[in-house]
């Protein structure tokens, strides 16, 4: 059982560096990084969200998320608002660009993990997912 154990904890440990090379070397959907479109994703979940939500998707400090929302407000894929309840707050939106960029980033991804994963016995997929989610679960604990 423990060298099971190992090869999973190696595999993770594997799968971290590789998802590290990718952020590195990420441009997307009109040229934004991995990283803004991070941001854009959670906030196409949440609808709206402060620029300390964002830097929490994106994974950021609130300083980096700053210079970050001026480029995307630039690029015209995201709009500010005062907030109505606290004038101190501001409020992000996707701008209907802003929608299409994460509709297409979206679909790209999803059919790239279909097209990657579909000689994967379903089986397979089921336990690995079931594995992945026991990893998650020990990082939360730490």
């Amino acid at each position: 059982m423990g060298t099971e154990v190992e090869r999973v904890e190696q595999a993770v440990d594997e799968l971290f560096t590789a998802f590290r090379r990718k952020r590195g070397r990420e441009q997307s959907a009109g040229d934004l990084s991995g990283t803004q479109l991070r941001a854009l994703d959670g906030l196409a979940d949440v609808g709206q969200a402060t620029a300390r939500q964002l830097a929490d998707f994106a994974d950021v400090t609130p300083a980096t998320m700053t210079g970050m929302l001026d480029v995307l407000e630039h690029r015209g894929v995201i709009r500010r608002e005062r907030s109505s309840t606290d004038r101190r707050a501001t409020q992000i939106t996707l701008t209907d660009q802003g929608r299409q960029v994460v509709a297409e980033a979206r679909r790209r991804w999803r059919n790239r993990w279909q097209q990657a994963m579909s000689d994967v016995p379903p089986e397979d997929l089921r336990a690995t997912a079931r594995v992945l989610g026991k990893v998650a679960g020990i990082f939360d604990e730490m």
